[in-house]
């Protein structure tokens, strides 16, 4: 074999090994496409769509950057088909300059593009001026001769009139022309501050993870990666809008969420779930404890027993048929915008927005609407005369939707006035709770103590004993402007004796208070009363209620609150 094929034999094998090499590990893009956010963490979803191979074949796929929030054992794969098994995954650190360098030549080339517009808009910028320069020096012509040469209309008035125009349609054309370049201004800083963010993180440490694959066939395969990151969250807010007339309320359920996981999210399936994997599935175990004397000499030395640990749970993608889904059919006409889907699996609930949604990683909050829950609504004003002179407007709401309402803060609205901010507690279907919505001004209320006196039995007396007698008077009316009937809550409380050497008897009590079971529990525990009545507009009403301490002479007794 002469020295030429040697050398030419030589090439196809180095040629074929390097081939070989380049095909053994595949450095591929990947996509998020779902997101699922718990309180603390989030479960990333992410997708890579691996090139058919040669059957029979062992490779590699490296995905990066992937961000350093990210758990490494919580890394799974799943797979679409059998054209693939995945046999292995490691989890590598390595600087971010080659995986930033490709995005950083791009916006680079992107950036040259942009200012070779930027110097065709200026040429056009200067040119259009010098027209318009040409067209005033044309006007102060008055030789007809001159304008001629300058295919200017015979008549003076005439070629004013053309002069006029024609400045007009340049300096119309001169204002767009300034818009362009002030548009293209702008797109040029926004890339500059891209490619100087690029080249300050490419020294920063992220994670790539090298998948080891088989191929059982030629065919195109997915995999779908799924891993757990921290430095994301989420909580419940809400929106109540009452009417005015306060004979309705609807609820706007919004999912709150902010991410600092180092990687955007964009376009992807959002999940919002209220399972928290971060406080682990394992009970606590029962701690077994020793008693043992020790010397009084002895140094102590301080022991604690810790109880910890965690279990991993296995996370898997959820089938559509797991769970119970609470949402209905909506209607053919019309057509209703979409909205999430709230699946409840008994001990957690998933909120599944609609669409695909982007979340920066800036940490900011971002606001998405999950739905409008209808409530019913039992308005009423509640007062406690010893303590304010306000009448309090408040609501007892019952939840009539068909998904669960998490505990959350409120921001409450009556029509078109922002009232303020309460919460809700966990609230599932024909849970009912109070809100509070502030002062009804509609409602005066007056507190007067009618009788505060003591009677001691007197020296010739052979009674020792001494009596308090105290009573009070509520009264309320409303104001002749208010928008129709309303239902009153009194509640006002007796003193309970504490002691034997002082009884407690009940005075007068008009008009009569409630007697109901949960009235009476209140009463007996408390000591409290309560009256219910209805107002309406122009009425007033009045409440007495009062009390005797009965005791010896030689005791001064106090009511306290507690």
């Amino acid at each position: 074999m002469n020295l030429h094929k040697l050398l030419c034999l030589s090439s196809l094998l180095l040629l074929s090994v390097s081939a070989g090499a380049q095909q053994d590990t595949l450095y591929l893009d990947s996509r998020i496409d779902r997101v699922t956010v718990y309180p603390g963490f989030a479960l990333i979803e992410r997708i890579v769509v691996v090139p058919s191979q040669d059957v029979g074949s062992d490779f590699t796929v490296a995905l990066g950057p992937l961000p350093r929030s990210a758990q490494p054992n919580s890394f799974q794969t799943q797979l679409s088909s059998d054209a693939l098994v995945v046999q292995g995954l490691e989890l590598r650190s390595r600087v971010a300059s080659v995986a930033t360098s490709s995005n950083s030549d791009a916006m680079s080339l992107q950036l040259d593009d942009l200012q070779k517009q930027l110097i065709v808009l200026n040429a056009k910028k200067t040119g259009i001026k010098l027209q318009v320069q040409a067209l005033h020096n044309m006007a102060d012509y008055e030789n007809q001769s001159t304008a001629a040469t300058w295919g200017l209309p015979d008549g003076v008035a005439e070629r004013l009139d053309f002069l006029r125009a024609q400045m007009t349609k340049f300096d119309a054309e001169l204002q767009r022309n300034d818009v362009a370049i002030a548009i293209l201004e702008q797109k040029t800083k926004d890339i500059q501050v891209q490619i100087n963010g690029v080249k300050s993180d490419a020294n920063k440490k992220i994670r790539e993870l090298r998948i080891s694959c088989f191929a059982q066939s030629s065919a195109e395969a997915e995999i779908r990666l799924t891993y757990l990151v921290s430095g994301a969250s989420w909580q419940p807010s809400y929106d109540v809008r009452i009417s005015t007339d306060l004979t309705g309320v609807s609820v706007n359920s919004m999912g709150q969420v902010n991410q600092r996981t180092g990687e955007n999210w964009q376009g992807v399936r959002l999940v919002l779930s209220t399972s928290m994997p971060q406080i682990g599935l394992d009970p606590p175990a029962v701690p077994s404890l020793l008693v043992s004397a020790r010397d009084q000499n002895m140094p102590l030395i301080e022991m604690s027993l810790g109880i910890g640990g965690g279990a991993g749970g296995e996370f898997k993608k959820s089938g559509g048929a797991r769970g119970r889904s609470l949402d209905k059919s909506a209607p053919a006409s019309p057509v209703w915008a979409p909205r999430a889907e709230a699946v409840d699996y008994g001990i957690t609930t998933q909120f599944i927005m609609p669409g695909k949604v982007d979340v920066a990683k800036n940490g900011e909050a971002h606001r998405f609407a999950i739905r409008t829950v209808p409530l019913e609504v039992s308005p009423e004003r509640y007062i406690v005369p010893s303590q304010s002179d306000n009448a309090y407007l408040r609501a007892e709401v019952k939840h009539t939707g068909d998904s669960v309402l998490l505990a959350g803060t409120a921001k409450i609205f009556l029509g078109p006035d922002y009232l303020g901010e309460s919460s809700f507690p966990l609230m599932r279907q024909s849970d009912s709770t109070i809100l509070n919505l502030g002062i009804d001004p509609n409602l005066e209320v007056v507190y007067e103590t009618l009788e505060d006196y003591r009677d001691d039995p007197g020296s010739f007396s052979l009674s020792s004993t001494s009596t308090i007698t105290r009573r009070y008077r509520a009264s309320l009316r409303l104001a002749p402007g208010a928008n129709g009937m309303v239902s009153v809550v009194v509640e006002e409380s007796i003193p309970m004796s504490s002691s034997d050497s002082v009884d407690v008897e009940l005075g007068e009590i008009s008009p009569n208070a409630v007697a109901n079971e949960d009235a009476m529990a209140e009463r007996k525990e408390k000591g409290v009363y309560q009256w219910r009545f209805n107002m309406h507009p122009g009425e007033s009403k009045a409440v007495l209620w009062g009390y005797e301490l009965s005791f010896d002479e030689d005791l001064y007794p106090t009511v306290e609150m507690l």
